[in-house]
């Protein structure tokens, strides 16, 4: 959506579709902030993120009709279903679309039948944000390297900029302002880890009396998984839940916060919070895993670490003197004004397109 919105700034006629987001008691929805931002969005598809086969066929029908309609140019996919909707979609057309998909992976693409045939036959370019997984896809699949681009994912900077006003969080959550904060932001989720980040902070804690560990997010097993450990484990007073945070509530958490750390990529491999943090000038503490020590640089805008609780103890601990995190903090910034700006992503996406058109 991000991207869609800097191409329509940059003149383009740009239309929005999406799958419908599962309901949530305070929640937008995705369409509700894309027509907020001015685009054309397109209604009556389906776009399942598994593969339906009948809702496929209907789904294909209906963009289609609207390809026809509107003489689309370029139809940009973003996950393995679109991209196969779009496929079945411009078949039969005299004039077809090209289709660009964009690979969110930090590791090597798994071994799939559909994937070769969709990078072969169905896919005019494909953008990756990792360059190892990009050079792996094209040993891999024997991809034709001129038909790809790396291009870093990118953030809204207006909105995350430490700058401008915002609501003060801290007090929200019981923190103080000589607290030392690090947070995380991640769906709470099995596979994310939260056991070893426990018990890191657990760790951290009776070293530093004054660290604090603030949990931003949601998950149909938080109780499970994190708010019952913190209470066996008597860390009620360390470990503060923020939930699930939107709009400036969501940027002014990030401005509290004094370090990051994020241990597994979810389904974005891109990791856009660690970015979104980068962005606010907050230090990141990162595992060794998928794209995050592509996206931190050891020492520089962070630590890249084994995710061992000894480990991230040592990490928790180490960021605790205020001039290291001003240091890392300000090359943190920095990096993101000159690799994350959506503005570039728009202007380098926009060049891809008009090179498929020529």
């Amino acid at each position: 959506m991000n991207l869609a919105a800097g191409l329509k700034k940059r003149g383009h006629e740009v239309f929005f579709a999406s799958g419908r987001a599962p309901d949530a008691v305070g929640s937008k929805r995705v369409h509700q902030y894309a027509a907020e931002r001015g685009l054309e969005v397109v209604k009556g598809l389906r776009l399942a993120k598994q593969m339906h086969v009948v809702g496929n066929l209907v789904d294909a029908r209906a963009l289609r009709s609207v390809l026809r309609q509107e003489k689309i140019d370029i139809v940009h996919t973003h996950l393995a279903n679109d991209h196969l909707i779009a496929a079945l979609a411009i078949r039969g057309l005299s004039d077809p679309p090209r289709v660009v998909r964009t690979f969110y992976d930090g590791s090597q693409l798994p071994w799939r039948i559909r994937t070769v045939y969709m990078l072969s036959r169905h896919t005019d370019c494909a953008i990756f944000c990792s360059r190892p997984v990009r050079d792996a896809t094209v040993a891999r699949y024997l991809l034709d390297n001129g038909k790809t681009a790396i291009l870093h994912g990118a953030v809204d900077l207006e909105r995350f900029d430490p700058a401008r006003p915002l609501p003060e969080m801290r007090p929200r959550f019981g923190l103080k302002p000589a607290d030392y904060v690090v947070g995380v932001v991640a769906r709470v989720q099995r596979h994310r880890r939260f056991d070893i980040l426990l018990e890191a902070a657990e760790k951290a804690a009776a070293a530093r009396p004054d660290f604090r560990l603030l949990v931003i997010g949601r998950g149909t097993k938080l109780e499970e998984i994190a708010v019952r450990p913190v209470l066996e484990r008597g860390l009620q007073d360390v470990v503060k839940f923020a939930g699930y945070l939107s709009g400036d509530d969501y940027v002014g958490c990030l401005a509290a916060l004094d370090a990051k750390v994020f241990l597994m990529p979810g389904t974005d491999g891109s990791c856009r919070a660690v970015r979104e943090a980068m962005a606010m000038g907050v230090p990141i503490i990162a595992a060794k895993r998928g794209m995050l020590p592509e996206i931190v640089e050891d020492n520089i805008t962070g630590r890249v670490v084994d995710d061992t609780p000894d480990k991230l103890a040592e990490a928790f601990i180490e960021l605790g003197g205020a001039e290291l995190r001003r240091k890392l903090g300000a090359a943190a910034a920095d990096r993101a004004r000159r690799s994350f700006d959506l503005r570039a992503l728009a202007e380098n996406v926009e060049t891809i397109y008009h090179q498929l058109l020529e």
